[in-house]
């Protein structure tokens, strides 16, 4: 469900990938340094999108490093950090250990089984340090298991309850920024669930696995998810952001569309 959070390389200029990947990587530094190498194979674009959006938001002052890495070991990769960052780890942490956990129990992932375990013993520092955040996301998982169990056909229940989880992830602080942010976050959640379950529909009725589009297979969805994708956006204009905003424009405007689009043309998507 997650990895639409990406930017659209193509329409970014060369100092803007450039700026992208810093941040990129300096989450995966941060990472690194807090969780060693099982922190850092959890490095995550859509947590990535979080620390840019929270960094720009509160106009945090930036840490600027150089360093080698597994996937660089050669040549020093400049990057960056903020005061986010740590919870931005924090929060790919347990986002990546639920969705191990659901690839294990979706295809028997043995892989996915043994990255889960690797990672629960780190969940309990985490809930002491963001109880709210680590309470919400295990209900709302919780609540999306549930439905699926009774095969739940209304996609409203269970993408509202995704957009709440997400909402929820993007209330960093309790201020005056956290109305306009939770609203944010659960409109691109709603929006990310159903994107992923029109993605996946036809895959999941031929493997008989539960998406909750399976009565409507019909229906034109290019509607719903413009819709809803328009809230988001409406949010998201409501707040004072400057840094790096032609990036997280990229995203929201292009880059979460990238999927669904490569889906149309392979013909694997719903025809729309």
């Amino acid at each position: 469900m997650f990895g639409y959070i990406v930017t659209n390389q193509q329409e970014l200029l060369s100092n803007e990938k450039r700026r992208y990947r810093e941040a990129y990587c300096g989450l995966c530094h941060t990472l690194g340094e807090a969780y060693g190498t099982k922190g850092r194979r959890c490095l995550s674009y859509d947590i990535t999108f979080l620390s840019i959006l929270l960094s720009s938001l509160y106009e945090l002052p930036e840490t600027r490093n150089c360093a080698v890495c597994v996937r660089h070991p050669f040549s020093k990769q400049s990057c960056y950090t903020t005061e986010v960052s740590a919870y931005a780890a924090d929060m790919n942490i347990v986002i990546s250990y639920y969705q191990c956990l659901d690839d294990w129990h979706d295809d028997h992932k043995a892989g996915a089984k043994k990255r889960s375990e690797a990672l629960k013993p780190l969940l309990p520092g985490i809930l002491k340090k963001w109880p709210r955040q680590s309470i919400v996301i295990a209900q709302r998982l919780e609540m999306l298991s549930m439905m699926e169990k009774r095969n739940e056909l209304n996609p409203d229940l269970p993408a509202n309850c995704f957009g709440s989880l997400l909402g929820e992830l993007f209330v960093w602080r309790e201020d005056g920024y956290e109305p306009v942010l939770r609203a944010f976050g659960s409109a691109l959640g709603r929006f990310i669930y159903l994107l992923d379950a029109v993605n996946d529909l036809k895959g999941d009725l031929k493997k008989s696995r539960y998406n909750p589009l399976v009565a409507q297979t019909a229906m034109d969805y290019t509607q719903a998810l413009t819709m809803i994708i328009g809230e988001c956006t409406a949010a998201f204009d409501k707040l004072p952001l400057k840094r790096d905003l032609h990036i997280l424009h990229n995203i929201l405007y292009s880059g979460i569309w990238q999927k669904y689009r490569s889906k149309k043309r392979e013909g694997r998507a719903e025809s729309l």
